[in-house]
């Protein structure tokens, strides 16, 4: 039995309001202190409307991760729209891509990168940690093949160890942008943030650039 156009735009609207609560709930309380009960009431459905659409609350998990992880390769995606040749520039334009995808995604981005900082997290289902795994290792692998192709056409220096840079500066990424989730007084705001990724841009560019090698 085939579904309508009508009833498939109801089961997904229906699907996004679910998932649209878990993510608040979840961000907010955490995975294990967060109830299906209580998804379905903030999503203003059934309990068993939840189950028929994600089977469990792991499922329900894996299908936010999901959607985080197509919303963190489309905002990276972007910088190819840039049409930009040199390779350094499309690593340093990868970081204000990824900046954007926290600012308009913000819960999509603490769950695939910062979920340490969700209340009482957890180890996580294995299938959820391989999956993000999985798909996060492939853009940080887009941003080493271009610091290697940087390398290749001489705009950055070739005594790099091109697999600890690319860790260093996706972790450099991931830890200014925690800075703006913390709850205290070294916590900073969107354009303190954009203007902290900024220098830190520069300080990469200045440090990589083949004219700034030692002789």
């Amino acid at each position: 039995m085939t579904t309508s156009p009508r009833g498939a735009r109801r089961k997904a609207r229906t699907a996004t309001a679910i998932l649209d609560a878990a993510e608040g709930l979840f961000r907010e309380r955490g995975l294990q202190a967060t109830t299906i009960d209580e998804v379905a009431e903030a999503a203003d459905v059934s309990v068993g409307s939840v189950y028929v659409h994600f089977k469990s609350k792991t499922g329900l998990y894996l299908a936010l991760v999901e959607r985080a992880l197509d919303l963190n390769e489309q905002a990276m995606a972007h910088v190819l729209d840039l049409g930009l040749d040199s390779p350094l520039e499309r690593v340093l334009a990868a970081g204000d891509a990824y900046l954007r995808f926290h600012v308009e995604h913000p819960g999509a981005f603490q769950m695939i990168a910062l979920r340490v900082l969700e209340p009482g997290s957890g180890q996580a289902d294995p299938e959820v940690e391989e999956r993000i795994a999985e798909r996060v290792e492939a853009l940080v692998g887009a941003v080493q093949t271009d610091l290697e192709a940087a390398v290749r056409a001489g705009e950055i220096r070739a005594d790099v160890d091109l697999a600890r840079a690319t860790r260093f500066v996706w972790g450099a990424w991931n830890g200014v942008i925690a800075l703006s989730l913390r709850q205290d007084r070294l916590r900073i705001d969107d354009d303190e943030l954009a203007a902290t990724l900024a220098v830190g841009r520069r300080l990469l560019s200045d440090a990589l650039r083949a004219d700034a090698a030692a002789p």
